[in-house]
């Protein structure tokens, strides 16, 4: 007797209507009817009594749903220890990595090779911004974080594989005025005169940064880095960030270098706390510090 029926029987059972409990197991209503009838055959006896308007269990039927509901029961917790066993034998290592990276060179290829070099690991990753991503690997919520970094971001305490190093940049969709006025630099003035768009952070902006220092006319906070090219998009205001991000290279903007007294770089890297990392965490490590010319971002 297999199992599967026993699970359309609970289904249909619970729903005393095939096209309903057929829905709910994603297969037709002639297959679910063939899977019964296979099942009263197996059992010897008839477990629903059906009309053109009604479907009831028969007294069979209610015994079977009777016995068989603790089976499953007995059946699903029987599954969940298994995979828990299984699992609690696996090393867990969790990735946090900011969502505006590029996926296609760096993100994704990353993830594949470390699933296939570390089968013993299971990688939880997660996405998040940059400062978030920051806070959660000091506070040991995360055990590496793959991000971009403004290069006067203090990350002490952390060892840091660099995939490459770029300069920020002034951002302007083409509908902006600069684009339009076919601007070949940018001045101070200019972003003086401007609007400027910066992200939400959950603590204020170092107090020797660009973000923190820069004279614009006003600022937006803007609450992730999708919101951030929404905005961009409609040509009212600027943004300062690298030309590494997922995507931009393929959208419709302009971008300035910003005057030499403002200039700073932006890494993209992986970020551990490489001191109290696990021996697992550490071969991790070793081994993207290894491949990380792999990736051409």
């Amino acid at each position: 007797m297999e199992f599967r029926r026993i699970e359309y029987f609970l289904v249909l059972a619970e729903k005393l209507n095939y096209a309903k409990a057929a829905n709910e197991l994603c297969i037709s209503s002639q297959a679910l009817t063939k899977q019964i009838q296979l099942l009263e055959e197996d059992l010897g006896t008839k477990l629903f009594e059906r009309t053109t308007r009604s479907v009831t269990l028969t007294e069979d039927g209610k015994l079977c749903q009777n016995r068989f509901s603790e089976l499953k029961k007995h059946y699903d917790a029987t599954i969940s220890e298994v995979e828990n066993a299984i699992r609690s034998k696996k090393h867990i290592v969790r990735i946090g990595f900011f969502s505006a990276l590029p996926k296609n060179e760096l993100v994704n290829p990353l993830i594949h090779m470390l699933v296939s070099r570390f089968e013993d690991v299971d990688f939880e990753i997660k996405a998040n911004n940059m400062d978030g991503l920051r806070d959660q690997l000091k506070g040991g919520q995360i055990d590496l974080a793959l991000t971009n970094a403004h290069d006067f971001e203090d990350w002490m305490g952390c060892e840091t594989i660099v995939f490459k190093t770029v300069p920020a940049q002034i951002v302007v969709s083409a509908k902006h005025p600069w684009a339009k006025e076919d601007k070949k630099m940018i001045t101070k003035k200019d972003m003086a005169d401007g609007d400027i768009l910066l992200l939400e952070k959950h603590g204020p902006y170092e107090f020797n940064s660009f973000y923190a220092k820069v004279k614009a006319k006003s600022r937006m906070l803007v609450p992730d880095f999708d919101s951030m090219m929404i905005e961009l998009e409609k040509g009212k205001r600027f943004a300062v960030f690298p030309m590494v991000f997922n995507d931009v290279k393929h959208s419709n903007f302009v971008c300035f270098d910003l005057p030499i007294n403002d200039q700073f770089n932006f890494r993209t890297m992986c970020a551990c706390k490489i001191q109290k990392a696990s021996p697992e965490l550490k071969q991790i490590f070793q081994f993207i510090k290894e491949h990380r010319k792999s990736f051409s971002i």
